[in-house]
Order: C-alpha cells, then sequence, then structure tokens
C-alpha cells in the first residue's frame, strides 16, 4: 500500500484552491489544508505537518515566497509555486522545489509533484 501525500494548499482564489484540490485527489493525494494567505499558509504547516506545500506567490499578508522563506527555517516541506503573472527571483530559488505557471493542467501538477517529492 502506497502512503498517499499531504498536502497544504494556499491561493486567495476559492476557486483555484477548489480546482487543485480536485486535480490533487484525481492524482492520489490528501490535501489536509487550505490558506488563503502567506500568514495561514505558516500556521497551516506547523500544525499540520504536510509532505509538501502548493502556493500561489501573491497573497494577501503574505506572500508564498515570503511563507516559504519562513516555513524553511523550521521544516522541511518541498514548496512549488505557482502564479498566473510572474516567476520567483533567481534569489528565491532555495525555497521552492518547482514553479508552475497557471493555469496548470493535472499531468503538468503530477510531474512537478514528484520532482518535488521523488518518493511520490
Amino acid at each position: 500500500m502506497t502512503t498517499r501525500l499531504r498536502i497544504v494548499i494556499a491561493d486567495d482564489e476559492d476557486d483555484i484552491r477548489q480546482g487543485f484540490r480536485r486535480l490533487l485527489c484525481k492524482i492520489g493525494c490528501d490535501v489536509v489544508g487550505e490558506a488563503t494567505n502567506g500568514r495561514e499558509l505558516v500556521k497551516l504547516c506547523s500544525s499540520e505537518h504536510p509532505d509538501l506545500v502548493i502556493t500561489d506567490i501573491r497573497m494577501p499578508e503574505m506572500s508564498g515566497i515570503d511563507a516559504a522563506k519562513v516555513i524553511s527555517k523550521t521544516h522541511t516541506i518541498p514548496v512549488i509555486v505557482v502564479s498566473s503573472h510572474e516567476r520567483p527571483a533567481a534569489e528565491d530559488s532555495a525555497y521552492i522545489a518547482d514553479f508552475l505557471l497557471k493555469p496548470i493542467s493535472g499531468p503538468d501538477l503530477e510531474a512537478a509533484i514528484t520532482r518535488a517529492f521523488p518518493r511520490f
């Protein structure tokens, strides 16, 4: 029996989070938390201890990149960053496992998860 990945997703748009939830369910992952901003994401990672994080870059209160930096100080959780507008800066690459440009397909998401979490 294969253990399902426990994933936290973060995006300030509800429809995007719902889309991720559907895609992740189809590829055999469990969404164990959803955040609408970076501060919520940091708190969820501390309480849920997910295997992987998928986050938007632009969010209120704290960006996905800033949240990834905070998370990396206390956890070793791979972070996949997504955006429809911008790519992460080169200096931020140490905090992220992969980047995807929206809109995201199931195969693209699954490939990014495999790169970020090879045991998947």
